[in-house]
Formats: C-alpha cells, structure tokens, sequence
C-alpha cells in the first residue's frame, strides 16, 4: 500500500544534497512514523535527519504539521478508494466485498485509519484530498447502487448510512470493544457477520407511521 521509497546516492561531503523527490519521501518516513508511534511520533525535524537533509528543507513542502497530516490522509484516502475500486471489480457481490475490503483496510492502517477522520487535523477542503475522498464515497455508492437495482431510491443516504455502520465497526474493533468477553460466554464478534447484518436491512423498505406512537413496517 505504500509508495516505494525513492532512491538515491548517498553524496560525497563536500557535495551539496539533493533529493528526487523529497517530499515522497518525507511522507514515506512520516507515514511510517505515524504507523510505528502514532501521531505524537511524527516530526518533520526527525524525518528530514532520517533522510539525510537539512531540518530547513521540509518547509519547502509542508509549512506546518497540519500540512503534513493533510497529505498523509489524503495518500490514505486515494489507497483506500483504489482499495474499494478493486474489491468491486474483484468479486460478482461487490457489495460486501466492498465491505469487507473497507473494515480490514482500518484494521490494518489503524492510526492512519484515525487521523483520515479527524476534521481538528486534517483539512478536508484541500484540493489534495476532495477528489480522493470523493473516489471513496463513489466506490462506496457505486457498489450500493448496483447492490439495490437501478430503481432503487434514497441509494446516497443509505450508502451514508452504511459508511457510519462501516466506521463504527472499524472503531469498535479498533478499540478493543467487539473483542471482549462479556462474561456470558458469548464469542467475539465477527465483522463479516455485521456487515451480513447490516446489509440484510439496506432493502428493507421504510417505516410508515400508522398512528401516534405506532408503526407499521
């Protein structure tokens, strides 16, 4: 899932560096920063001496951290909609597949996972990452859409809906939460069981109210 980093010579000492692709690989090393010590473990200032520049030559890239971790969200959100893309070209029921491709991409980059839905840290209005995200909820409505039928109807509240049921799974899961004994002997939870449950009530059709305090399905 992620880039390859970009290599290079190491220079002599009297040579002046110079970097391919300097920012790639600031995100590289961040990224993995983020994956080994989560957020407080990223540091441009170490990073740029992993890579072998100056402390300075990072802000030519990123002037500030919230930069950064704009573009980490956004380089996990164009994986993540290819991810989905091919789950749905992969498999005749796309639809789970999707599902099921969208919980182990949580489950396996939890701290980028994270920060992707974090609005305090990430600028969801940068160019960067609207178009990603964007691929990401049309994957996402695409698989829906053909789940339901062509004359299926409310396709992008119901794909809302089960982009919130997909999210709190990868945070329950993430959190400990669904793999805990209650003490009733019960066995954890399985995500490709929810996501069956959850998917067996996207047909359903809408509850009409019948009476004051009364519904009728």
């Amino acid at each position: 899932m992620l880039s390859m980093p970009v290599s290079y010579a190491q220079p002599a000492a009297s040579a002046p560096y110079h970097h391919g692709d300097l920012r790639m690989e600031l995100l590289r090393v961040c990224r993995n920063q983020l994956r080994t010590g989560g957020l407080d473990a990223i540091s441009l200032r170490k990073a740029a001496q992993e890579i072998g520049v100056s402390h300075a030559a990072p802000s030519r890239h990123f002037t500030s951290k919230h930069a950064l971790l704009t573009a980490i969200a956004a380089q996990g959100f164009a994986e993540a909609a290819d991810e989905l893309a091919s789950a749905c070209r992969k498999e005749a029921d796309d639809l789970d597949a999707m599902c099921r491709r969208y919980i182990a991409f949580g489950q396996q980059e939890p701290e980028l996972y994270a920060l992707m839905a974090q609005p305090k840290l990430v600028d969801f209005s940068d160019p960067e990452i609207v178009e990603p995200r964007a691929a990401c909820f049309a994957a996402m409505m695409g698989a829906m859409s053909r789940a339901l039928g062509a004359d299926a109807e409310n396709v992008e509240s119901r794909t809302v809906a089960l982009w919130a049921s997909l999210h709190g799974i990868v945070m329950l899961t993430q959190s400990g939460v669904l793999e805990h004994d209650h003490g009733d002997g019960s066995t954890p939870f399985d995500p490709s069981e929810l996501v069956r449950h959850i998917r067996s009530g996207i047909g359903r059709p809408p509850v009409a109210k019948t009476g004051a305090g009364r519904t009728d399905v």
